[in-house]
């Protein structure tokens, strides 16, 4: 009998271990940021060139799986605006405004290099890119229409590689990861389909603020 009665309270010592883990398992948290990259790669023709728009922020949720050996595995969901501008001068004053949404979805693996109060990191993995939302205001002659696409358009999802770097430290309960991502995606979300003037920037490069608790 006093063998059994060891025997549940050791398991129920264990449950209550494993729930106190799970505690502290995930973190849920946001994320926001600051494109360091433009998004489009932009050139200027004879009579003809386009202008980049981006703008400078980045938002989003973000969950975490804490691991053994200082290892984690976060999840984002990060939204940013992306535009840009296009102008015409022959053989008709053409001009274009497009601005888009775009949603990335990076999942990576990440390693604390150091333990202690500031601990600095690494992380590596891929990232989802979908852009919806299109659209353009088009004016010529004084005529001003807007369409729900672009003919720079290319593809709306791509897949690409994340690496990055910074460091995490506690603010009383709140857990903050300044960090520099670098993003190489694998294809162009847009591209100039008659004189190659514009192109979606490949190499991305982003500052982020992460709040995990």
């Amino acid at each position: 009998m006093t063998k059994l009665t060891l025997l549940v309270l050791g398991f129920a010592a264990f449950l209550q271990g494993q729930n106190d883990s799970e505690r502290k398992f995930v973190s849920i948290g946001a994320r926001v940021g600051v494109p360091i990259t433009d998004a489009f790669e932009t050139f200027r023709g004879n009579d003809s060139r386009y202008f980049t728009n981006t703008k400078r922020y980045l938002i989003g949720p973000t969950v975490e799986f804490r691991l053994p050996w200082r290892l984690s595995i976060g999840v984002d969901a990060l939204y940013k605006r992306i535009g840009y501008e296009y102008q015409q001068t022959a053989p008709n004053v053409l001009t274009t405004g497009t601005v888009a949404n775009s949603w990335e979805f990076p999942a990576l693996l990440r390693w604390e290099v150091l333990p202690g109060p500031i601990r600095p990191f690494v992380d590596a993995g891929m990232s989802i890119r979908h852009i919806s939302g299109i659209s353009q205001v088009r004016a010529v002659a004084n005529v001003v229409t807007e369409i729900n696409n672009a003919p720079e358009f290319n593809k709306g999802n791509d897949i690409g590689f994340v690496f990055g770097g910074g460091v995490a430290f506690k603010l009383s309960r709140v857990r903050v990861s300044p960090e520099f991502r670098y993003v190489r995606w694998g294809s162009e979300a847009f591209r100039d389909p008659v004189r190659s003037l514009l192109r979606t920037n490949r190499n991305q490069g982003d500052f982020l603020l992460g709040f995990t608790f």
